[in-house]
C-alpha cells in the first residue's frame, strides 16, 4: 500500500500548504478534504485531493469552476499541487463560504416555505448558469449547498463529480458518480436494462440535476425523503413509485409551492420542469404572491408539548424508512431538571402581576423547605454519630464523587430524541412516600446504620432519615460505578477497510440497537449489533455493526466488524456516541446497577484509529 504521506485529513493548525495557513478541516470526502486557511487575512477554503486516486478528476474540477462566475456559485481563486517538491496533492483555492449546509441549515433553524424558495431560487440560479455554461454538476444534495450565515444566501458548491460538454471521460461505469438517493428515474432504468450490456455508459442531462433538486426540495418541505429503499430495492421505487405530493404529507406547504416540488419530480425528463431557467422564473412569480402562511416554520419546533408518536410500524424497516407525520426542527430547548436543593416553587415563577395570589402556598413550602433543612441537619448530626461509634469507620474508603446515573444534564437533555417522553421523577420525595431504608454499597463496603433504638419511634425515624439521605445524595456516597474500558488496538486492517468504504478517522453517523421502535431498552456487559441508518460515504444502508457494550457511568461501546446486507465483510473500528456526540451513551433512570443499564435505542458511531 502506498506510504499516506502527509495525510491530508490530518493537517495541523498552522500548517503551510502553497502559502496558506491552515486554521481547521471543514469537511472531508472519498477523494480529499477541504480546510478553512487564510492568506494575509483573507479567509479561503482550500480542497485538497489525492492526485494518485483522483488526478484527472481534479483537473475537471478546476475547468468547471473556470466556466462559471456566479453569485450563487462558489468562486476559484487558484489552482496548485503540493508539496511543491514531490506533489501527492492537488489545491484548489476557492471561495470560503462562511455558513451551514442546507440540510443543517434546515434542522437547526426550522424555515418557513418563504425561506426555502428563497434558498430554491439561489440554487436554480446557479444551475441555470451552470447548465447555459454546459457544465453539469451530477451530485445535487443538501450537503452540497452552503447557505450563508450573513445574509442568507445559498450557493453551489463542490463540482468534484461534475462533467461539461467536451470534458474527456474518467470513468467507465455504467452510472456516473453520484449519490444514489438522488438518480433519476431515466438514469435508474437505464442501469436495470444495461447492466450486462459491455461498454454500455448512460450520459447525464440538465434534467437529472433538476431531478435531485426536486428530491432537496421535498425535503426540505417535508423533512422527509420522497421515496425510501435499500440499496436493493431504491432504483425500483424510483421507477415505479409516485411520491405522495409534500402538501399531502405536511399540510403547511404551500398548495402552489407543493406543485412546483411535484413538476421537478415527473418520471420523464418531458414532463419535468423543462430548465433551471423555466424553474426559476417559476420561483420568482410564487414568491412575490406568497402571503402570511408562507411565513410559518414548516415543522414543529422542539418542545415538550410537541412529542408525537406513531403506530402501525410493524418492522424495523418501517421505522427506519419512515420519519414522524409531524417532524420537529429548531434548536432545542434547554430541559434540565433542577436538584434538589434547586427547586423553585411554581410561585416565583409566574409573573409579578399574579405572585400576590400564591403568597398563602410560598408560604407554607417556605416551612416545608425550612422542615426538610432540620431533617438533613439531623441526618448530618446522626450519620457523623454512627461513624465515631462504628469499628469498621476508620476502614471505610474515602468517598468518591460520582455523578449520579440519570442525572440530569442540559448538554444530553438538548438532544434527546424527541420520540420518547418519560415521566420524570420528582426531585424532593416525602418521606413518608420513600421506600424502606436498605445498606448502600460503596467498593464493596457496607455503610453500617446507627444502632437500634428501643423505642419503636426512633426506629421509624432513623429508617426515614437515612431514606432522604440517600435520596438526596447527602452524607452518603454514590451508586457503584466500575470506570470506562481501558485504551486498545483496533483489529488488523481496520483502517485499510474503513478508507476503502470512504470513512475516514473523526467522521460519525447514525445507528441504531436491532429494535423495532425506537425506545428505551435494558443492556449489559457483552456482546451487541447495531444497524446504520442510512447511506455512511460507500457503506450501504443496514450494514451491521458487531462489538461490545461496557457499562460504567455512561454505556460505552466499540465495534470491530462490520456486515453489509449483501454478506460483504469487513473489520472497522468504530466507537458508540450519544446523539449529542459525547462518548458513550448517557444512562436513563430506573437502573443504578454496576453491570447493567437503560438506555435510548439511537446514537451515533465514530470511526477511530485506536480505541482511547
Amino acid at each position: 500500500m502506498r506510504p499516506r504521506g502527509p495525510a491530508f485529513a490530518a493537517l495541523a493548525p498552522g500548517a503551510q500548504v502553497v502559502g496558506y495557513t491552515v486554521e481547521r478541516r471543514l469537511g472531508s470526502g472519498g477523494f480529499g478534504a477541504v480546510y478553512l486557511a487564510r492568506c494575509e487575512g483573507q479567509a479561503y477554503a482550500l480542497k485538497l485531493v489525492d492526485l494518485a486516486r483522483v488526478g484527472a478528476r481534479v483537473e475537471r474540477e478546476v475547468s468547471i469552476l473556470l466556466k462559471l462566475s456566479h453569485p450563487n456559485v462558489v468562486g476559484i481563486h487558484g489552482f496548485g499541487k503540493w508539496p511543491v517538491a514531490s506533489p501527492e496533492f492537488g489545491v484548489i483555492v476557492m471561495e470560503y463560504v462562511a455558513g451551514r449546509q442546507l440540510d443543517v441549515w434546515a434542522s437547526e433553524e426550522n424555515p418557513s416555505a418563504r425561506q426555502v424558495a428563497r434558498v430554491m431560487l439561489d440554487v436554480a440560479r446557479a444551475l441555470e448558469a451552470s447548465h447555459e455554461a454546459g457544465v453539469l454538476h451530477r451530485d445535487v444534495k443538501e450537503a452540497n449547498v452552503m447557505v450563508r450565515a450573513a445574509d442568507g444566501a445559498a450557493k453551489l458548491v463542490d463540482f468534484g463529480v461534475g462533467d461539461y460538454a467536451g470534458a474527456p471521460g474518467i470513468t467507465a461505469d455504467i452510472l456516473p458518480p453520484g449519490t444514489p438517493e438522488y438518480r433519476s428515474p431515466e438514469a435508474w432504468s437505464f442501469f436495470r436494462q444495461n447492466a450486462r450490456v459491455p461498454g454500455a455508459i448512460y450520459t447525464p442531462g440538465p434534467s437529472d440535476d433538476l431531478w435531485a433538486l426536486g428530491v432537496v426540495l421535498y425535503r426540505l418541505l417535508t423533512a422527509r425523503p420522497p421515496f425510501t429503499g435499500d440499496h436493493f430495492t431504491l432504483a425500483d421505487v424510483v421507477i415505479s413509485n409516485d411520491a405522495l405530493p409534500p402538501r399531502q404529507v405536511n399540510e403547511r406547504v404551500p398548495s402552489a409551492l407543493s406543485d412546483v416540488c411535484m413538476r421537478l419530480l415527473e418520471k420523464t425528463p418531458a414532463a419535468r420542469v423543462p430548465s433551471a431557467g423555466v424553474l426559476r422564473a417559476a420561483l420568482e412569480v410564487l414568491l412575490q404572491g406568497a402571503d402570511a402562511t408562507w411565513d410559518v416554520p414548516l415543522c414543529d419546533c422542539h418542545g415538550e408539548d410537541t412529542a408525537t408518536t406513531e403506530g402501525g410500524r410493524d418492522t424495523l424497516d418501517k421505522w427506519v424508512n419512515e420519519p414522524l407525520h409531524r417532524p420537529r426542527r429548531g434548536k432545542r430547548p434547554n430541559w434540565e431538571t433542577p436538584s434538589p436543593l434547586e427547586v423553585r416553587p411554581p410561585s416565583l415563577e409566574k409573573d409579578s402581576e399574579t405572585a400576590g395570589a400564591s403568597r398563602p402556598a410560598t408560604a407554607s413550602r417556605i416551612w416545608g423547605t425550612a422542615a426538610l433543612a432540620m431533617l438533613l441537619v439531623l441526618v448530618a448530626v446522626v450519620l457523623v454519630w454512627s461513624l465515631r461509634t462504628s469499628p469498621v469507620a476508620g476502614a471505610m474508603p474515602p468517598r468518591q464523587e460520582v455523578a449520579r446515573p440519570g442525572s440530569s444534564s442540559q448538554a444530553v437533555h438538548a438532544a434527546d430524541p424527541p420520540f420518547v417522553k418519560e415521566s420524570t421523577p420528582a426531585a424532593i420525595a416525602a418521606p413518608a412516600m420513600l421506600p424502606e431504608a436498605t445498606p448502600v454499597k460503596m467498593e464493596k463496603t457496607e455503610i453500617p446504620m446507627p444502632p437500634k433504638s428501643g423505642r419503636k419511634g426512633a426506629g421509624i425515624m432513623s429508617k426515614a432519615i437515612v431514606a432522604v439521605a440517600a435520596c438526596t445524595g447527602l452524607a452518603c456516597p454514590g451508586a457503584e460505578v466500575r470506570p470506562p474500558p481501558p485504551p486498545e488496538p483496533c483489529p488488523a486492517g481496520a483502517a485499510d477497510a474503513m478508507e476503502k468504504w470512504g470513512i475516514e478517522a473523526g467522521a460519525h453517523h447514525g445507528v441504531t440497537f436491532l429494535v423495532r421502535r425506537p425506545q428505551i431498552i435494558a443492556v449489559t456487559d457483552g456482546p451487541t449489533e447495531l444497524l446504520l441508518l442510512g447511506e455512511w460515504k460507500r457503506m450501504p444502508d443496514g450494514t451491521v455493526f458487531s462489538g461490545r457494550l461496557a457499562v460504567s457511568d455512561r454505556v460505552y461501546g466499540r465495534f470491530t466488524h462490520a456486515r453489509t446486507r449483501d454478506g460483504k465483510s469487513f473489520p472497522v473500528c468504530l466507537e458508540l456516541l450519544s446523539e449529542s456526540l459525547v462518548k458513550g451513551l448517557e444512562r436513563k433512570p430506573g437502573d443504578d446497577s454496576p453491570a447493567s443499564a437503560r438506555v435510548f435505542t439511537t446514537g451515533d458511531v465514530r470511526a477511530v484509529y485506536e480505541f482511547k
